[in-house]
């Protein structure tokens, strides 16, 4: 088929060095930016909880994403290795 058509190749662009931590991070406590005691200072100042409702709160919810990106193969796409959480390739 792609010789047929070799516009439908799937193309592979590399992952931009700023993008990588992030995503690491997402993949591993669930929000792309950590919870810092300023942070929560801020939250419970403006009436919120001081933990966001999110994988911080529901650590269950990380092992979710780490399921649907490994369903999708978002983590063979990119290059990362989810159980030791480093690309495979630099």
């Amino acid at each position: 088929m792609t010789e047929l058509y070799p516009w439908r190749k799937a193309v592979k662009i590399p992952l931009p060095p700023t993008v990588k931590p992030q995503l690491i991070r997402h993949f591993s406590i669930g929000l792309l930016y950590p919870v810092t005691d300023e942070l929560k200072e801020a939250r419970e100042k403006a009436g919120l909880d001081p933990i966001p409702p999110t994988a911080h709160r529901y650590t269950e919810a990380v092992e979710d994403i780490r399921k649907i990106v490994k369903a999708m193969g978002v983590d063979k796409a990119v290059g990362l290795d989810l159980g030791r959480m480093e690309y495979r390739y630099k």
